[in-house]
């Protein structure tokens, strides 16, 4: 299996951790170039977990065509306000029969919609590839052991 995290922020990047420990190929997509590059030098996210060493399986890219090319789980971890802008670009990239995952909480404020929605209308995906990761409300509690719960909708 194959992973690609969309969005290297504390949660993005705590949750490709977790997926490099349980074994999987993971690639995490960072909207910023520099992002990428220190965590592939130095096995760091500098910018949001400083004090975490990420797996050195862990590969980290700027270009979301790279980021999703082999993917089998797409793992979304935007704000949930960009949301439907980063989506309408990935949308032809994300390979046919992949499942979609979101770790996004709230609801997109222009349309009242929930995250599981705008991925659905945004992708055209049917609702069986569609789930959802809720647990502690930040990422860097999963690197403290933490519980979590994963779910559907």
């Amino acid at each position: 299996m194959t992973a690609a995290v969309m969005g290297a922020g504390s949660w993005g990047t705590t949750f490709a951790q977790v997926l490099c420990d349980a074994g999987t190929d993971t690639v995490l997509w960072c909207r910023r170039p520099a992002v990428a590059a220190t965590i592939n030098a130095t096995n760091r996210n500098q910018d949001y977990l400083p004090d975490t060493t990420l797996p050195s399986t862990l590969r980290a890219t700027a270009d979301p065509r790279q980021a999703l090319a082999a993917a089998n789980v797409v793992v979304l971890a935007v704000p949930a306000q960009t949301l439907r802008q980063n989506l309408a670009g990935w949308a032809g990239l994300i390979p046919q029969g992949a499942m979609l995952v979101s770790l996004m909480k709230g609801i997109e404020l222009d349309t009242g919609k929930r995250m599981t929605e705008v991925i659905a209308e945004v992708t055209g995906w049917p609702a069986e590839q569609i789930a959802v990761v809720t647990g502690s409300p930040s990422g860097s509690r999963w690197g403290w052991g933490w519980a979590t719960t994963p779910g559907r909708c």
